[in-house]
């Protein structure tokens, strides 16, 4: 049931404070595999519900994920190292993103009121501005 309340949060990061959105997207474009995942509601926690799943983030704005609780696919707004995302029942997530090398890092919150932190590792990178993103969480 937690997991359906958690929706899909798309986010990209950049360690670098000064990083353009644009910056963002470059590095965050791409298939990631979650590796850690914390859930959190007011009374509970949840280790590793995201583990294993996928997302693929794409340049043009939108993301998808073989997690049925972010709702397979979704759109995504970026501004500095936050990302407001929206899943396709139009539940929104705001994330703040950050990436390492291969490895990004989501801290954020749902409009569910579930908050989450997720490590990622990155399956392949996007050479392309087109490339679709499996939907997220």
């Amino acid at each position: 049931m937690l997991v359906a309340m958690i929706m899909p949060l798309v986010a990209c990061g950049s360690d670098d404070d000064d990083a353009t959105d644009g910056d963002l997207v470059k590095k965050a474009v791409g298939v990631w595999m979650c590796t850690q995942s914390t859930d959190k509601t007011a009374k509970v926690s949840y280790d590793g519900l995201m583990v294993g799943k996928e997302v693929r983030i794409n340049a043009n704005g939108t993301y998808s994920t073989t997690s049925s609780s972010f709702g397979h696919t979704g759109t995504y707004t970026i501004k500095g190292n936050q990302i407001t995302a929206k899943n396709s029942t139009g539940d929104t997530f705001v994330v703040t993103v950050s990436i390492s090398g291969d490895r990004m890092t989501w801290n954020g919150t749902s409009s569910t009121g579930v908050t989450f932190r997720y490590v990622f590792t990155r399956e392949t990178g996007d050479d392309t501005d087109s490339v679709s993103l499996p939907s997220i969480i």
